[in-house]
């Protein structure tokens, strides 16, 4: 067997120099950029692991992918579609890349080409529109005559049709994500050649755990919880569903036909499902002295909120916010019955791909990191004084931590949801009460050992997991500058160096003036950290 490499290093190291005068000026950036952002050094990377072979690339695109394909001059390149991208370019001369005006995706034509495709390494497609049908239709021509090559397949996450038509339609053993070395839009190889492999992360420790009840049916549903009715949830929840990892899936029974239907069924020994009624949900805690379901706190939360008035989204309603506590219960049931024998474990939301869809491409790189302790995106830094007073912290929803998306290990996961149930129940019975995120303060002040953080919005609740790749002011003036303001110098430095090794290592860009204000914070938290408070 072949293990291709295609680490970072490898890929950025290879030399395209010597193309430069086949590029438009307006396209060297792109074309020579860095891999990752740009898929140009992959292709040219790719071509240098066959030798006097074919290769075929579908749309030209400028012809630049071609040309990139090119790069070993002992291969032929096929390029089929239009050439008038070709204009005020010499591309066409090189003696190593045939273009083809003919439509490969036509049956007539692919009869003539057939030879051709069989005898090809890998193939390239860059399809408009990128509906994903198309695609998915290649890779059955493909399977049904006996392909043994492997095809790249561009675009796989940043349309969601190419997610849903496509990519999730093949079986895990046959799909590789080379994202992280190829286009920022997503880079998925579909391979027909078992003889061939790409790297791919081992996460089969893991245990990831979601939810879905249909709350339009609780006797509090708002109009704002009516207008997100199941068709919208389940529209958006083809990605969490169709993730390669130990899933444990909680849902009513009414629910339960319809998420079987969308789970692949190759993930079936990956899969547990958990069937309850809403209302039957509840806490395990033998202190307690209310009744444990949740029909019975609802009507406590809804009498705590006309007591304790205080402003919170029409969607939050009593029912609403014990959804998102069970949460907390589902994580310590999973834990105690560990399916799948896991050392680690993490909360998902169901319809994830809301938050937008480069969270789902760095959802591998996150599993991999393998924190132990219970870590959250900490987004807004509310300091412990306002947190302590309790009447101040609960007229707003006001919300530091995310929990769309958290991980640990089997102890510290458990350990943090037991306390967060705990937290719950005592706000409860002194009255107040409103979302889930707003108990992770108070744990955390309590238990600062138990956490490990990361940065970000909630747009970036899985993409700044392991380094800040998006939206990195929101960082510094939600959370650094506030954590700076409240003298609490440890947190503060913590995620001024967070971002800094992010920025360092490329992985994203700070403006010339947000930089200043970095290297203002921690300079002076550096300076006053004997100062600092124990968190």
């Amino acid at each position: 067997m072949t293990i291709i490499n295609t680490e970072p290093e490898e890929i950025q190291q290879i030399n395209i120099a010597s193309f430069t005068d086949y590029i438009l000026p307006g396209s060297r950036d792109a074309f020579f950029g860095k891999c990752g952002k740009e898929h140009f050094r992959l292709l040219a990377y790719l071509s240098t692991q066959f030798h006097n072979t074919n290769i075929i690339n579908i749309r030209t695109n400028g012809g630049y992918e071609a040309l990139a394909l090119s790069h070993n001059e002992t291969n032929t390149v096929f390029s089929f579609g239009p050439t008038d991208q070709l204009a005020n370019t010499t591309i066409e001369d090189r003696p190593n890349i045939h273009f083809i005006t003919e439509d490969i995706l036509d049956t007539q034509f692919q009869l003539k080409w057939r030879q051709t495709i069989l005898s090809s390494a890998f193939i390239f497609v860059d399809i408009e529109p990128h509906n994903g049908t198309v695609e998915h239709d290649l890779y059955l021509y493909l399977s049904d005559i006996g392909y043994r090559g492997f095809v790249i397949y561009d675009d796989i996450w940043y349309f969601k049709s190419m997610r849903n038509q496509l990519w999730y339609k093949i079986p895990e053993s046959q799909r590789f994500d080379l994202t992280e070395v190829g286009h920022w839009s997503g880079t998925g190889i579909v391979n027909f050649n078992e003889n061939i492999q790409f790297d791919k992360r081992d996460n089969s420790h893991w245990t990831l755990v979601t939810a879905y009840f249909n709350l339009t049916k609780c006797p509090d549903a708002s109009p704002e919880i009516c207008a997100r009715d199941k068709n919208y949830y389940f529209s958006h929840a083809i990605s969490t569903l169709s993730m390669p990892y130990n899933l444990v899936i909680y849902c009513d029974p009414e629910s339960l036909p319809q998420i079987q239907q969308i789970r692949p069924t190759w993930f079936a020994d990956k899969t547990r499902y958990v069937v309850r009624e809403f209302d039957d949900l509840g806490f395990c805690k033998n202190d307690e002295p209310l009744p444990r379901r949740f029909r019975d706190y609802r009507e406590k939360i809804i009498q705590n909120r006309r007591e304790k008035p205080y402003h919170f989204d029409n969607r939050n309603t009593a029912s609403y916010y014990l959804f998102c506590m069970a949460r907390y219960a589902m994580l310590k049931e999973t834990i105690e019955a560990n399916p799948f024998g896991s050392t680690h474990f993490a909360w998902i939301n169901f319809c994830i791909e809301r938050m937008g869809y480069q969270n789902l491409i760095r959802l591998d790189e996150a599993l991999a990191v393998n924190r132990d302790r219970f870590s959250t995106c900490y987004i807004d830094y509310i300091p412990e004084t306002l947190v302590k007073d309790t009447a101040e912290y609960f007229k707003f929803g006001r919300c530091s931590m995310c929990s769309g998306f958290f991980t640990g290990n089997g102890y510290y996961m458990h350990k943090v949801c037991d306390l967060v149930e705990t937290k719950f129940l005592e706000y409860l019975y002194q009255g107040y009460g409103h979302a889930d995120e707003q108990l992770f303060s108070p744990v955390y002040f309590e238990n600062p050992h138990l956490f490990e953080h990361y940065y970000g919005d909630y747009l970036q609740m899985i993409t700044n997991y392991k380094y800040i790749y998006d939206n990195p002011e929101a960082p510094v003036y939600n959370f650094i500058k506030n954590s700076f303001d409240n003298h609490n110098f440890a947190k503060c430095l913590e995620g001024c160096r967070f971002l800094r090794r992010s920025i360092d290592l490329g992985k994203c860009n700070l403006s010339q003036d947000y930089m200043g204000y970095l290297g203002y914070y921690t300079d002076v938290a550096r300076q006053n950290i004997h100062y600092v408070h124990p968190t």
